[in-house]
């Protein structure tokens, strides 16, 4: 379910939501359609994959001594996951915690109000990264349920 909210929701809002809806704007601000969307879904993202983390850290815990007769490559492809994992874990929180933060107080800091278009650019980049890796870890999760 973690999976479906945070691939979905970023599909959805990076690439049929927000080309859209910045059709005909110039400039990013805190009024954009792109503020208002990256607002809500960078925590989204970020609580989706630490759902997703603990809960395979849980399943790996409780499962441990069905994991003895797995075919040779499994952990290999596990590592190859776990490295798409902690990437798009660590760049959601990097999105989450640092550069939305910046832009997310403006009634507090008016000085950031310059930060906005750059920071914006900034988290739709990082957000498609996000992304990518996101897909790329559930496709090799589909691939080690073959194992």
């Amino acid at each position: 379910m973690a999976a479906v909210i945070a691939i979905g929701g970023s599909v959805y809002c990076l690439l049929i939501y927000l080309p859209r809806a910045e059709k005909d704007k110039k400039e990013r601000d805190e009024n954009s359609p792109s503020y208002k969307i990256l607002d809500h879904l960078a925590p989204t993202v970020f609580a989706s994959l630490l759902v997703l983390v603990g809960t395979g850290i849980y399943f790996l815990l409780v499962n441990y001594t069905a994991q003895t007769g797995l075919k040779p490559g499994y952990y290999n492809l596990f590592g190859i996951k776990m490295v798409f994992v902690a990437g798009a874990f660590f760049v959601s929180m990097y999105l989450t915690f640092s550069l939305r933060v910046q832009i997310s107080d403006l009634d507090l800091n008016p000085k950031n109000k310059g930060l906005v278009p750059e920071t914006l650019k900034k988290m739709i980049g990082l957000s498609r990264m996000v992304l990518a890796l996101m897909t790329i870890a559930l496709f090799l999760g589909v691939w080690l349920a073959r194992f």
